[in-house]
């Protein structure tokens, strides 16, 4: 908030100054440098907007590791109460998801989920909130390929989590009912959760 205290400032003694001297230039470039700091503070998370117009924002300017994974991990989800926690060190205030990526050929694109995982949100050791995941919200086809999947989508969630907590966040991922079929690509799969890819 000081930042932008001081940028509004030096606008308007810019505009007086140029006002006085008649110079626009110096009014665009003030312009400009307010744009730009309001802009950093958007995408860094500063600025409260709704996390759907912030993640909007991020698919727009799509900074070179907006899609970076922040875990990255194998994952038995053929193997009944395995458990796992990933502490999760979000880069952008953004929709995130949790899946997995299938390396080399993919899955057959007839492939439906059929485990069922609990997950777990805490926030320093707080327990937030639990969800249970039965079925996939989404896949993603292999590139010039629409009969194989390479990434399935499990569950979305915002981050902030609850409006309000974005730093010292922990994920855990238990798996009640085993989805057997994934056992067959066990060298091959990978849980992720990053930013999501969906507009």
């Amino acid at each position: 908030m000081i930042i932008i205290s001081i940028l509004v400032l030096i606008l308007i003694a810019g505009l007086f100054f140029a006002l006085r001297e008649k110079n626009m230039i110096i009014i665009s470039i003030l312009v400009l440098i307010l744009m730009s700091g309001l802009l950093f503070k958007l995408i860094k998370g500063f600025i409260p907007f709704p996390i759907g117009l912030r993640h909007l924002i991020n698919i727009t300017i799509a900074p070179k590791d907006l899609y970076q994974p922040v875990a990255l991990d194998d994952f038995s989800f053929y193997e009944q109460g395995f458990t796992k926690s990933y502490s999760v060190k979000p880069a952008y205030l953004d929709t995130y998801e949790i899946g997995f990526l299938i390396e080399k050929n993919g899955i057959e694109s007839t492939y439906k989920f059929k485990g069922k995982i609990k997950v777990e949100f805490f926030w320093r050791d707080k327990f937030l909130f639990d969800s249970i995941i039965t079925s996939m919200e989404q896949a993603r086809y292999v590139q010039n390929d629409m009969t194989h999947y390479k990434e399935i989508v499990l569950f979305n969630f915002d981050v902030p989590l609850q409006g309000k907590y974005k730093n010292d966040l922990a994920v855990k991922l238990t798996v009640l009912e085993p989805d057997m079929e994934l056992k067959r690509l066990s060298d091959s799969i990978k849980l992720y959760i990053a930013v999501s890819a969906t507009p």
